[in-house]
């Protein structure tokens, strides 16, 4: 199988993450991929995703998937695991998580091209501090119910690590950690699984 994306990417380092709890990683190539707003990569879009968004997952038979969440779940299928749970409540909560968390990183990545993409004289700083905030707000309804989530590793709480690992990778400024301290507790021990450190994105 082959993974499109970039190694900085929050959804690209989900499906990774997700590979590697499933004993899958060594089944994936990884091929580096980029695309940005205003630089649009056709070639890949023609070929890969119309929509010229990472991840992507091509399969050995021709298979392509879009979307870090379905790949996700093609993976645990493949490997009959359960980062997907299996029983309608359980797998409508964790989706319910995903959304929350993942949502919250597109506003981070919007926030993130409206300062580094966008011509100056264009940005919208009220803009970029409500999609900022948008990230806080769904850090502390994680907050809110850490202690609540199920025990094992899903796919919702990839997407927290991924959240927290994107907000301090592109917002160092910000002590998103500081008056969260169950999330803290949370990260500390993520921090201790091969999947999350084997895919700590690199500082650029």
């Amino acid at each position: 199988m082959k993974l499109y994306g970039s190694l900085t990417s929050p959804f690209v380092r989900a499906v990774r993450i997700a590979a590697i709890e499933l004993g899958l990683e060594k089944e994936i190539d990884f091929a580096p991929t980029v695309v940005k707003p205003t630089d649009p990569n056709r070639d890949f879009g023609a070929a890969i995703n119309p929509l010229r968004r990472v991840p992507a997952l091509e399969t050995d038979d021709g298979q392509i998937f879009i979307d870090s969440r379905v790949i996700v779940e093609f993976l645990n299928k493949a490997a009959k695991g359960d980062i997907v749970p299996k029983g309608a409540a359980a797998r409508i909560a964790c989706f319910n998580s995903h959304a929350v968390f993942s949502g919250a990183t597109e506003a981070l990545v919007s926030a993130m091209y409206e300062l580094r993409v966008r011509p100056e004289k264009l940005r919208w700083p009220e803009w970029r501090a409500d999609m900022i905030d948008k990230a806080h707000a769904a850090l502390d309804w994680a907050e809110a119910r850490i202690g609540d989530m199920p025990k094992g590793f899903d796919l919702g709480k990839i997407a927290l690590v991924c959240l927290i690992g994107y907000a301090q990778l592109r917002f160092p400024e910000i002590d998103w950690l500081a008056s969260r301290p169950g999330l803290a507790k949370f990260w500390a021990k993520a921090q201790k699984r091969k999947s999350v450190s084997a895919t700590t994105p690199p500082a650029n």
